[in-house]
């Protein structure tokens, strides 16, 4: 009997059909009947219509009112009686027509009729097809329900005789072809249709006991057929791919394996667990997965067919049993659809095990089948878009890791160290191969954009979910992570952190930024949307910048013997010994001396300013030259013998038409060859043999993006370049972010980044020809602030693992970076006696390549022929970020050796700088323009001390033309009239000055009185301003007078801000501060060198950017003793004594080894107001500082803070003061472009105050009839050469009211220091005198050497003013 209900009795199916027909007979008749009585109706309603037609015709002709009311509602109720049983609203409209009857032509009466027949013919036809469906709909409900139950039967049966006869012969029932196709298409029947009424009609998910009749169907019916490998012909699915119907049924039994794994809208019990694996090992059998050999015949078929439909290559050709938008839609709104793409608390917790597991499940098969698709000979592109697809589609849904098993991906990081490339990288290849034309654009945006899931439903941008997950999968993987340097795999994970810096370029700005809150806009035609970044995402993506995997990668990465990092540091060239020797012939020159030399040097003759001697100058270490070297043999360790160098780089420059190669690059492919060499002489440990730099660039090209986006070089173009008028969004960060301190402390004290980064620069033949290409404009067409950090994808080999791109300069970038953060916290003494943070003359190697950077940058891009064209790109923000970070660089070791030498001050210049500049500008405002030039704002130091004094001279003097007018023009404005007695200097200076402000800038015409107030002779013309001037700075800044305060143990006198200078003058020390800055401020604007020398921390208010990061140095400055490393004498109970100074208790503590807590220090510092007994205070550092213990953890911060309170806090009110009467007369912008040395010199010359005879004699001029020839003129320049300094600086001041010569030397004062000829006939009869207005001295025809030395320097000494003239 089961045998023949299987195959189908005719029969039975005969007596099926007879009963149905007669089912519809039935049917038939009884619809025939209702018909018939809707007719008797509809024919009861037109008699009535008529009827009431002739009445309310003849009630019409009586005209009676009240009749024809009566009379409508009599036919309105017979109407209503009538009908009763029909149709009431027909019935009603009928009445309605009857009770008011109007007068109407038969053609309108028609109409309405039909219009009335009309609509109930509608609305019959409704009520019919409503009812049809709702009956169509039982019927079907309850042949499914029959259908049902005969499955069950059916199914029952065959799970029975599957059981019997696997317990007696432990085989499987492989039920007919035949028997499989009526049972699928039956159960296709009942339960697929349904899904028609249901909202998940699109994912064809099964619900109830059909989930079970599933389960039952594929295990026991289709896989035995699809497993059993020795007979085909029982397989079920083969002859469905012999029609169109078979094909469409296969769809959808694949459709409801792959929907019913990733969907569910139930809770999970054992059988739904028990579904999905039953259908995962039916789709794994088929796809040939696992090991199964579904193979021969017809089988291939069903395994391209159901490739094909479950692996679309394209989205577009994609069907519903596509595993990835199945897979994708599963992982963001989870099994029931219902879930949030990222929960508010994003946690393992939060995704439930069913979850993980079916989702696991689909991305294992996944990824297997990819796997197979490429050991089976698949074509190579398909499997690269397939590749591409995961990447793009899966690996992009937030949290990944989270919501999935991690079993299911091992695949991806598992290789061995000697094994391929890890499947995750792989899969980048691939991405790369589909999509690299579209990153060469910077389209990775793009490239991810999936507009199903948009950013108000999922808070994470396809970027930023893509490169958390990589990061999460990277730090499983032990070939990538950097854990163990034996499983490292060097180039695959040089190719996987390329990528990372890709997308770390093209993340949200708020992935790594500080705030509580990071915030993406979502821009929408003319409106955006602040979108809340998700804090879970970011959290695995800054795994990247983890203090451990940040140590654990550059210790892989970085093989200093292999890269010979000691022996390329340590080795000086003749050119490094020259600079030397150079630094040793200024001896202890102060720096201040140094920049007054070089304010009076012309270099106008130079012969390095030929281009030919310019050809000759190298960029960074070695000596220039325009030819290309020969090869060079270097002796092999290996064999003995020689070999020829390798100059690879070098001939694929001239192959690409370049040009001549510098010798620098000749010079640093031998340094590394040598440096290899050396190095493994050295030492006893040989480098990895699978070691390669691979990983070291890619490495530093995650890190460089980092730093360059969130380093705080995001607010503007520094060079000013052409930017676009409106930018979405911005590219860098404006501030420096926590996390790249914090990335930038591991880098430089946990890593040997530093030193190993600069020996690359000078000896990786890659890296220097990349920077060569950088520096020299006729190598490169693109601007430097235009470079990018990306690497550039090779279209060749598909891959980003060879770092193309340059390289050189994201080397150049990490290490100037590293070396800016690593001098925050490095003092003079390490730099210059201890060599940290690299050997002085490596450091000047950096200047140099830096000074060709800058130069470069500020002067030439966008100038030279070949940059021409970059005038419209827009800026990079890492191109932005090297020449900022170059800068501060350069700043940084400029400001130090201010204090104290690094080199010679002509390794800071480049030649020519401004020189045309200024002499095309002819008005103030012209040489006002030129500070706003990139290489004042950013690089001054690069233009010669001589060049930026002419251009102080020039801006100072053109505007006080302009409001003063000058006897040249003959337009000198009347000025402000100043009546001083010589007893009240500073007084009257004070009553009569202060007042002005800004309008000191004016003109001051001093009259003097006697100290018995007697006005005397002369008028002012310049020189008793002058005059004036000198005696007030004197009095002013008089440390006596308790304003200002001499450094202990200054050589030179240096004096800074009294921090006590409110005890001895009240609350007008600041009125008095202003004073004095308005003193300086006039002395300077009038050409009028003083006499003060100010400490070099208070030099640095002046220019108004004192840096915080020098302060311990600065507290050297103003400290009665200096440090020195060697000769420590310092003990542990001299620390807090009081004879020992406060700068070497600190270096102490910063070098103490032992632990602090013994010291018994908290931060708090202790005042002593002019040593008076219980005057003590202390002054806490930090809040409730007395409590604050001080240990070796926050040491550090205890002496920054320390030397800030002594440098800056107790000096900050007198200094502002002072600054502000300062600028009220020059501007500030004017004082930047001079360091503290260089200001000093600026204020009142040389400091050691020695006048140059030579150069004083060599601009002279000669009136009244002297000449050089002259033998009393001879006589006189015998006499100032053997005076004392004391007496030249008198003699200055006798003749120019200024006992100091000008910045620029004699040349630049104007009026020329002049000799007049005064004839006498004996020598007694005059003395020397003076026009201070116009510099000339009145010398007398003495007639000796000797009297003319007495007279002389009576003149001089006697201090009096106009009597002596």
């Amino acid at each position: 009997m089961f045998a023949d209900e299987l195959a189908g009795n005719p029969a039975k199916k005969r007596a099926d059909e007879a009963r149905a027909r007669r089912l519809r007979a039935k049917r038939e008749k009884q619809a025939k009947q209702r018909r018939h009585e809707e007719e008797k109706k509809k024919a009861s309603a037109s008699t009535i219509a008529s009827y009431a037609t002739q009445n309310a015709t003849s009630i019409s002709e009586s005209k009676d009112a009240k009749a024809v009311f009566d009379q409508a509602q009599e036919n309105r109720n017979a109407a209503l009686n009538i009908t009763s049983g029909g149709d009431e609203k027909s019935a009603a409209a009928i009445a309605e027509s009857l009770a008011a009857p109007e007068l109407k032509s038969a053609a309108e009466k028609a109409a309405e009729q039909r219009k009335l027949r009309a609509e109930q013919r509608v609305a019959t036809r409704a009520a019919v097809t409503i009812q049809s469906i709702i009956r169509s709909k039982q019927t079907a409900k309850i042949v499914r329900r029959e259908q049902r139950a005969i499955f069950d039967k059916r199914i029952g049966d065959l799970v029975a005789l599957s059981n019997i006869l696997k317990s007696k012969s432990n085989q499987e029932y492989v039920a007919p072809q035949a028997t499989a196709t009526t049972m699928v298409a039956q159960f296709l029947f009942f339960a697929v249709p349904t899904l028609r009424d249901s909202a998940l009609a699109s994912d064809m998910i099964l619900l109830g006991d059909d989930l079970s009749r599933w389960a039952q169907l594929v295990k026991y019916l289709l896989l035995p057929g699809v497993c059993g490998n020795n007979n085909i012909d029982l397989d079920p699915i083969l002859p469905w791919m012999e029609s169109l119907a078979g094909s469409r049924r296969f769809e959808k039994i694949l459709t409801l394996c792959v929907k019913n794994i990733a969907f569910d809208h139930g809770k999970a019990n054992r059988t739904k667990n028990s579904c999905c694996a039953i259908a995962n090992s039916f789709m794994r059998a088929i796809l040939r997965l696992d090991g199964n050999t579904y193979t021969g015949g017809g089988r291939d078929r069903v395994y391209k067919r159901s490739c094909s439909l479950l692996l679309p290559a394209s989205a577009t050709d994609s069907k519903n049993c596509d595993l990835f938008l199945s897979l994708r839609a599963t992982l963001f709104f989870g099994p029931s659809l219902n879930s949030s793409p990222i929960p508010v608390d994003a946690d393992r917790l939060h995704f439930s095990a069913d979850r993980r597991e079916r989702a696991g499940t689909l991305v294992k098969l996944v990824l297997d089948l990819i796997s197979s698709l490429e050991t089976s000979g698949a074509e190579q592109m398909a499997i690269c878009r397939l590749s591409s697809r995961f990447l793009v589609e899966i690996l992009t849904v937030p949290l990944f890791s989270l919501k999935v098993i991690s079993s299911s991906y091992d695949c991806l990081v598992r290789e061995g160290r000697h094994g391929p490339s890890p499947l995750l990288v792989r899969y980048i290849r691939r991405f790369l191969s589909c999509n690299g034309d579209n990153l060469l654009d910077g389209g990775m945006e793009t490239v991810l954009y999936n507009p199903d899931v948009s950013l108000n439903e999922c808070n994470a941008t396809p970027v930023l979910c893509l490169l958390g997950t990589l990061v999460q999968l990277g730090r499983a993987s032990s070939a990538l992570n950097g854990k163990s340097p034996s499983e490292i795999q060097y180039k695959p994970a040089a190719e996987y952190y390329n990528f990372l810096a890709l997308l770390i370029n093209a993340a949200p700005l708020g992935t790594f930024s500080s705030r509580m809150s990071a915030v993406e806009w979502v821009y929408n035609g003319s409106s955006s949307t602040p979108i809340v970044l998700s804090s879970a995402v970011i959290d695995q993506v800054s795994a990247i910048i983890s203090a451990s995997t940040v140590r654990g990668l550059f210790n892989c990465a970085i093989d200093n013997d292999a890269l010979g990092t000691k022996t390329t540091l340590g080795n000086k060239t003749s050119k490094d010994k020259k600079h030397e020797q150079d630094l040793e012939e200024l001896g202890s020159t102060s720096a201040a001396n140094v920049a007054a030399k070089e304010a009076m040097t012309d270099r106008t003759n130079s012969i390095w300013r030929s281009g030919w001697a310019k050809k000759l100058q190298s960029l960074i270490s070695g000596s220039g030259s325009s030819g290309i070297a020969k090869p060079t043999k270097i002796p092999s360790l290996s064999n003995g013998a020689g070999k020829l160098l390798n100059t690879s780089s070098i001939s694929r420059q001239l192959a690409n038409g370049k040009g001549p190669v510098d010798r620098t690059v000749t010079n640093a492919v031998m340094a590394s060859e040598e440096s290899n060499k050396t190095a493994s002489e050295l030492n006893h440990s040989a480098p990895r043999q699978d070691y390669s730099i691979t990983l070291f660039f890619a490495l530093c090209r995650v890190y460089c993006s980092i730093l360059s986006r969130w380093g705080g070089y995001g607010k503007h173009d520094l060079v000013n370049r052409p930017l676009p008028e409106k930018q979405d969004k911005d590219h860098a960060s404006a501030t420096t972010e926590k996390c790249v301190t914090a990335l930038l402390n591991v880098l430089c004290f946990s890593t040997s980044l530093l030193e190993t980064a600069w020996a690359v620069v000078q000896s990786n033949p890659r890296v220097v020809s990349d920077l060569y290409a950088v520096i020299d404009v006729r190598k490169r067409g693109e601007a430097i602030r235009t470079l990018s950090s990306d690497p550039l994808y090779n279209r060749s080999v598909h891959t980003l693992g060879e770092a193309e791109g340059n390289v050189g300069a994201v080397i150049l970038y990490i290490f100037t970076a590293c070396l800016c953060h690593t001098l925050i916290v490095t003092d003079d003494v390490e730099i210059h006696d201890m060599e940290k943070p690299l050997p002085k003359h490596q450091l000047r190697r950096l200047i140099l390549l830096q000074k060709k950077l800058l130069y470069r940058a500020c002067c030439l891009d966008d100038v030279h022929e070949g940059t021409s064209k970059s005038q419209s790109v827009t800026s990079n923000s890492f191109g932005v970020a090297l020449i900022a970070i170059s800068a501060n660089a350069m700043s940084d070791l400029y400001s130090r050796s201010s204090r104290r030498l690094l080199c010679s001050p002509k390794l800071w210049i480049e030649e020519d700088l401004l020189e045309k500049d200024m002499k095309r500008c002819k008005t103030h405002q012209d040489f006002i323009s030129l500070l706003s030039v990139p290489i004042c704002r950013i690089c001054p130091f690069l233009v010669s001390y001589k060049c930026r004094l002419k251009l102080f001279e020039r801006i100072v003097t053109t505007n006080r033309t302009e409001i003063q007018g000058s006897n040249e023009l003959r337009n000198l404005r009347p000025g402000i009239m100043c009546t001083v007695n010589r007893s009240r200097v500073l007084e009257d200076g004070l009553a009569h000055l202060n007042k002005l402000g800004r309008d000191l800038r004016q003109r001051i015409v001093v009259s003097y009185l006697s100290e018995v107030g007697a006005r005397e002779t002369g008028v002012d013309v310049g020189g008793l301003f002058k005059e004036f001037w000198t005696d007030l700075s004197a009095l002013a800044f008089n440390p006596d007078y308790a304003l200002f305060k001499v450094a202990e143990g200054s050589p030179n006198m240096s004096m800074y801000p009294n921090p006590l200078s409110k005890l001895a003058h009240g609350q007008d020390h600041v009125v008095l501060f202003e004073f004095l800055g308005r003193i300086l401020g006039k002395a300077l604007y009038e050409g009028i060198t003083i006499q003060p020398q100010f400490a070099h921390l208070f030099l640095s208010f002046l220019r108004g950017d004192h840096s915080y990061l020098h302060l311990l140095t600065d507290l050297s400055t103003i400290d009665s003793e200096s440090f020195k490393y060697g000769t420590l004498s310092i003990t542990l109970s001299a620390l807090t004594s009081k004879s020992a100074t406060l700068y070497n208790n600190l270096m102490f503590l910063k070098t103490y080894e032992g632990d602090v807590n013994d010291l018994c220090l908290n931060f708090t510092v202790s005042t002593d107001d002019f040593g008076v007994r219980g005057s003590e205070a202390e002054v806490p550092l930090v809040e409730d500082g007395v409590n604050v213990a001080v240990t070796n953890e926050n040491k550090r911060s205890y002496i920054y803070l320390m030397a800030k309170y002594h440098c800056s806090d107790r000096i900050k009110e007198q200094s502002s003061a002072f600054t502000r009467g300062l600028w009220d007369v020059i501007d500030r912008s004017w004082l930047r472009l001079f360091n503290e040395p260089e200001l000093q010199v600026l204020i009142s010359g040389a400091s050691d105050g020695r006048i140059d005879v030579a150069d004083m004699k060599s601009h002279a001029r000669y009136t009244g009839g002297y000449t050089m020839l002259d033998r009393n003129i001879v006589r006189f320049w015998s006499v100032v050469n053997k005076m004392s300094p004391k007496h030249q600086a008198d003699l200055l001041r006798f003749v120019t009211s200024c006992e100091r010569p000008p910045p620029l030397g004699f040349s630049s004062m104007n009026p020329p220091f002049t000799v007049q000829r005064i004839g006498i006939m004996r020598d007694g009869e005059k003395l020397p005198s003076a026009s201070t207005c116009f510099n000339t001295l009145k010398l007398p025809t003495y007639s000796s050497e000797k009297v003319l030395r007495e007279r002389l320097i009576y003149a001089i000494e006697s201090g009096a003013g106009f009597e002596l003239t």
